[in-house]
């Protein structure tokens, strides 16, 4: 019954939202019922469940009750009542100022891990980040004696087309006014939502200054990894790899050690699906490149505190080591602004086809004690004939697994895969347990065509018992090789040499 769900929210919001104060009760249980089209609220109120909402982990069993009365009592789409009950919780949920004063008291009083465990956990409680959705995700890791990757088939996230990422950065039609401008905008902040743009009532977010400019942190709605968050400009403005970047990243960890923070590239192909709106991601989570080891030191004559390594890593990542900030920067900034103008066309780098430019970097860091640890993925997203949506992207013959731009996140050594796969594994073994040749496999699986090739191997030796394992170490395989086509450098004579000419050019 509606009004007992009411009861329990309000429960569920005093134990979990910190709904505390009975003026606020009152109040809110009436907004409440206004908001689900009632009149009056049980006669006594009922507090049968006060225990089970007490230790309710997540709110989903009230949200599924009130989704149940949106469309089969009120009548609602599936769509107007996700818009309704997301306003509920941001209803339930404490004004944007009081959590900022909340965790602005736990950060001075306690630290930044416990201040940033306030923000997760009522995110969770408050249902903008679904963490039972997630939590579905299908993750391993694996197994490699070294330079281990992980791999995530999530569930959640609508797979991206390059092209229409590359989109963004067009400038819109003055006079389409679309508001908000982004998913990234701080005026999605207490936004109703709309059938092309979700509702974000529930959201909160807490303001960051960031070498002087005004930035915002969110947990992300996806949770890619363990605690990972949204780092966000006040600005709309498009994404962009310089000095301020290194500068921004290291004041982040300077606040929050617990957290590793980075910046997707500034470019399409090599960069993320927002590129309109500068921001950061990060979270507690260390991602497999942060587990690699130095493969080799470079001389740092300039400055005595820094040391430069070559990364034991599929794409070409250095990293810069340093207790001294400015330091740090000052060597990272030379890399990039040398990059970026660098050519090198043994190994097919080209930085600029006229105006258009290729190189960039995407740069994460972390801190240990007093220690930076900056480093830095050298980059470039030149197309030509041969891979016409990118060289150092994957090739076409992985483009079945993965054909999104490889951001951040996954140059890292983390791949978040398309949910499709999931459906296609279980077409495959379909596929091997009854025998289809391939004419009878494309007829019913038209989406399979790209991995006839797979499916032959897999027919070799087919046993249904291991044949999940197979597939996924199929997926692990064509993973790591996406991670070699990124490189600019690949690990071989002519890529060393070519790096090493590229660090000896610099004026380090």
């Amino acid at each position: 019954m509606i009004l007992d769900t009411i009861d329990n929210l309000i429960l569920y919001a005093k134990y979990h939202l910190d709904l505390s104060n009975e003026l606020d009760e009152i109040y809110t249980r009436n907004v409440l019922l206004n908001e689900l089209h009632l009149n009056h609220p049980n006669e006594l109120f009922n507090y049968k469940d006060e225990d089970k909402m007490k230790n309710l982990v997540v709110p989903d069993t009230l949200i599924d009750e009130l989704n149940d009365y949106l469309v089969n009592t009120l009548h609602l789409t599936n769509k107007e009542a996700e818009l309704k009950y997301t306003k509920i919780m941001g209803i339930l949920t404490k004004s944007p100022s009081e959590v900022n004063q909340t965790f602005k008291g736990i950060y001075q009083r306690f630290g930044d891990k416990e201040a940033l465990d306030y923000l997760y956990n009522l995110s969770i409680s408050n249902y903008y980040f679904q963490k039972t959705k997630v939590d579905q995700n299908i993750v391993w890791s694996t197994d490699y004696p070294s330079k281990n990757i992980e791999i995530s088939i999530n569930l959640s996230k609508p797979e991206k087309n390059n092209k229409d990422i590359a989109k963004l950065l067009v400038k819109p039609d003055p006079s389409q006014i679309k508001y908000p401008k982004c998913l990234l905008c701080l005026e999605n902040l207490g936004f109703a939502g709309n059938s092309n743009h979700p509702a974000r009532e529930n959201i909160r977010v807490i303001p960051l200054n960031l070498n002087g400019e005004k930035w915002y942190l969110q947990y992300s709605p996806y949770g890619y990894f363990y605690k990972h968050c949204i780092v966000f400009s006040k600005k709309h403005s498009n994404m962009v790899i310089n000095e301020d970047t290194f500068k921004k990243l290291s004041d982040f960890v300077d606040m929050f050690p617990s957290f590793f923070i980075g910046s997707n590239a500034d470019l399409p192909i090599v960069g993320g699906s927002i590129l309109n709106h500068e921001h950061y991601q990060g979270g507690e989570h260390l991602l497999p490149v942060m587990k690699a080891k130095a493969k080799k030191e470079y001389n740092v004559t300039v400055f005595n505190d820094v040391k430069l390594y070559k990364l034991d890593w599929y794409n070409t990542c250095l990293l810069v080591v340093s207790k001294n900030k400015n330091h740090l920067i000052n060597v990272a900034t030379t890399i990039l602004n040398a990059w970026r103008n660098y050519d090198d066309y043994v190994n097919d780098i080209i930085s600029h086809s006229g105006e258009i430019m290729h190189n960039t970097i995407t740069p994460s860091i972390r801190k240990e004690g007093d220690t930076y640890y900056l480093y830095l993925i050298l980059r470039n997203n030149r197309c030509n004939e041969e891979y016409p949506d990118g060289i150092f992207h994957a090739h076409p013959e992985y483009h079945h697994i993965k054909k999104e731009g490889i951001g951040i996140i996954e140059a890292m050594g983390l791949f978040i895969l398309p949910a499709r796969l999931v459906r296609q594994e279980n077409e495959i073994i379909d596929v091997l347990k009854n025998k289809f040749n391939d004419e009878k496999i494309i007829k019913k699986y038209p989406d399979l065509m790209d991995f006839l090739g797979t499916i032959n191997e897999l027919k070799v030796d087919f046993d249904e018992k291991s044949i999940h394992l197979r597939i996924n170490k199929y997926i692990e395989k064509v993973c790591q090789n996406i991670l070699i086509n990124t490189a600019v450098f690949k690990d071989n004579e002519n890529g060393n040499v070519g790096l090493d000419k590229f660090i000896g050019g610099l004026k380090l």
